[in-house]
């Protein structure tokens, strides 16, 4: 079987038409192409814009927050320091009560047991050689030592008196502080005890660490 096609013969009217047709819809896909285009440009350039601000927005977040940071610390540091020298004040007011034997006293430290007599000077040789040696209280006989305390007096008999209490043998000093070091100072080459021992040829002395010794307050 033989298939014949048909040639279709179009009119001038309807060739024109066709035309017009095919124009418009090229003009049609020409400005929807356009359209597409510049959507894309524009999504494209607001989607940066706004990318950037908010670059811009935690940009200046963290510059805030930096900034507070700082702050935060600098008045944590202030603080710190006042706290520092708060602890310092209290620390010397402590301290300050101690040396005026307002607070009653306990801690480590070295008992010193002299049986032979001496004469003044000795006694306050002794107890600046303790409160140099690092010791925080000292007291002889059980009489604490303070600020308030007056020189060490010799009577007629040779007798010593402080505060208006006579002082005997045995003189017992004690002293807090660390009782090792304290010790050490004390029988060190060329120290009091060694002098005493030159001075004194019957001098007779023991010094004992404690682990614990009370002052009451004054």
């Amino acid at each position: 079987m033989k298939l014949f096609k048909k040639e279709i013969e179009y009119t001038v009217p309807q060739i024109i038409i066709l035309s017009l047709t095919g124009l418009l819809l090229g003009f049609l896909l020409i400005n929807q192409s356009r359209y597409f285009t510049t959507y894309e440009i524009t999504l494209g350039r607001d989607s940066s814009e706004n990318i950037f601000r908010k670059i811009q927005m935690l940009k200046t977040s963290n510059d805030d927050l930096a900034e507070e940071i700082t702050n935060l610390e600098a008045q944590l540091a202030e603080a710190s320091n006042q706290a520092l020298a708060l602890e310092n004040i209290n620390k010397d007011i402590q301290k300050n009560k101690i040396i005026a034997g307002e607070i009653a006293v306990f801690g480590p430290g070295i008992e010193i047991n002299i049986e032979t007599q001496l004469s003044n000077i000795w006694f306050t040789d002794l107890v600046n050689e303790l409160f140099s040696a690092g010791a925080e209280a000292v007291s002889i006989n059980n009489l604490r030592l303070t600020d308030a305390t007056v020189g060490f007096d010799t009577l007629p008999n040779g007798q010593i008196m402080i505060n208006n209490v006579i002082l005997t043998t045995p003189y017992t000093f004690t002293a807090i502080g660390e009782k090792t070091n304290l010790k050490q100072i004390m029988e060190a080459t060329g120290g009091i005890i060694e002098r005493l021992k030159s001075t004194y040829p019957d001098f007779k002395y023991t010094i004992l660490e404690k682990d614990r010794i009370e002052m009451a307050k004054i």
